[in-house]
Order: structure tokens, then C-alpha cells, then sequence
């Protein structure tokens, strides 16, 4: 049975003042089953947005795969990327701003 989603060694750089590299997110690896549910907790400014941006391409990550139903969501292209998107959320930090109570 394939993973609902697998995400392996991801990493997310910017550009750094004199040339360095600033790694917002390094190595991150993890599965998902259907019907499991996953909370990425840390402090502030560890990286929890930039890897859930990271797995809907909303920044591009710098290496790593991210596989969604068995299919290598880095490598579609902008058309599919939308279609998949719509079936995709992200729950921001605030959960009374995102959750519905009811």
C-alpha cells in the first residue's frame, strides 16, 4: 500500500548575507497514511510554514522529494500544480483563525 504522503530530506535555503546559505529547513522526512493526521510542532522560526509551504510549492524547495499518493508533486508542472492545490490546505498557526468550531 503506498503512503498517502512521503516526504524525504527536505531542504529550503535562501540566500544569506556574503554569499552564505541560510537553511530554513534541513532534512525533513516524514509518511503519512490515509486517515492519519499530522501536526508539525516548534518554536518560532524553525521552519513549520516554510515546510508546509514547501510541500504545496507555494516557495520551491531546494532539494528533497515530496510524494502525494505515490506522485512526485516537485516535478508537475504550474497547470497540474493548480488542480492539485484544490484538494490541498494548509492550517496556519492561529487554529480559531483556521479550524471551523462547528
Amino acid at each position: 500500500m503506498t503512503a498517502l504522503l512521503t516526504v524525504r530530506d527536505l531542504v529550503k535555503e535562501y540566500p544569506g548575507r556574503r554569499g552564505r546559505r541560510v537553511q530554513a529547513v534541513s532534512g525533513v522526512s516524514f509518511t503519512l497514511d490515509a486517515g492519519q493526521t499530522l501536526g508539525l510542532v516548534g518554536e518560532s522560526g524553525c521552519g513549520k510554514s516554510t515546510t508546509a509551504r514547501c510541500l504545496l510549492r507555494l516557495v520551491e524547495p531546494t532539494s528533497g522529494e515530496v510524494l502525494l499518493r505515490g506522485e512526485n508533486v516537485l516535478a508537475l508542472r504550474p497547470r497540474s500544480m493548480r488542480r492539485l492545490r484544490c484538494d490541498l490546505q494548509i492550517v496556519f498557526q492561529d487554529p480559531y483563525g483556521s479550524l471551523d468550531p462547528g
